[in-house]
């Protein structure tokens, strides 16, 4: 997480600037509900599209690398750990999926339309942990919650540890902190891409 953050609140803050001061706040808008086959084709898309798996991939290579002194078999940690990896986000993907269907929890994040670094970082670290409940108010994201206690279990599971209440305590403490990476992500993801397409088009610009 502290690798990304500082990434994303330089690109919001550079953003932001590109904001008046006199524009007006939007909040977020509600989606509308989701039905189960619009539950089951996000499932789908969170868990085993070339995109997210590529991602675990990509930060589980990243991870490695600062962990190989760790490792009492070279050739075999990147694709244990990889599993490893896969493994747990089916396991929480697919709680999230019965647990959120059954409480009636819509846990997509979205921009929050809201203008000024600040209040745009609040809104996000804010409604990290929610989600929006059957009738569209915001409360704790229990399904959350319950597919990042499967996903401890699950790792427990596969690195053949105990899993005791303290582990279980300390694993999804860690886990957690995603939450708000993820919705960091969400809310500076159309800044990033806006900046990222500027700088493509100078760089084209230039060799024209």
């Amino acid at each position: 997480m502290m690798r990304v953050l500082p990434l994303l609140f330089t690109c919001g803050l550079l953003c932001a600037q590109d904001v008046s001061p006199d524009s007006q706040d939007v909040s977020s808008p509600i989606l509308d509900p989701q039905n189960l086959h619009e539950r089951w084709d996000s499932y789908v898309q969170k868990t085993f599209s070339w995109k997210r798996i590529s991602s675990v991939a990509a930060e589980t290579a990243f991870e490695q690398t600062f962990q190989l002194s760790k490792c009492g078999r070279p050739p075999y940690c990147f694709p244990h750990e990889i599993g490893g990896a896969l493994t747990r986000r089916t396991a929480r993907t697919t709680m999230e999926l019965a647990a959120g269907a059954l409480l009636h929890e819509d846990l997509r994040r979205q921009p929050s339309n809201l203008s000024g670094f600040r209040q745009r970082v609040s809104y996000a670290l804010l409604h990290a942990p929610l989600a929006r409940g059957r009738d569209g108010e915001w409360q704790p994201a229990y399904s959350r919650f319950a597919g990042t206690l499967g996903a401890v279990a699950v790792t427990s599971a596969w690195e053949g540890r105990p899993l005791t209440a303290g582990h279980l305590a300390r694993g999804f403490g860690f886990t957690a902190t995603s939450y708000f990476q993820d919705a960091l992500w969400t809310e500076f993801e159309p800044d990033l891409k806006r900046i990222g397409h500027r700088f493509v088009d100078r760089l084209r610009g230039r060799h024209n």
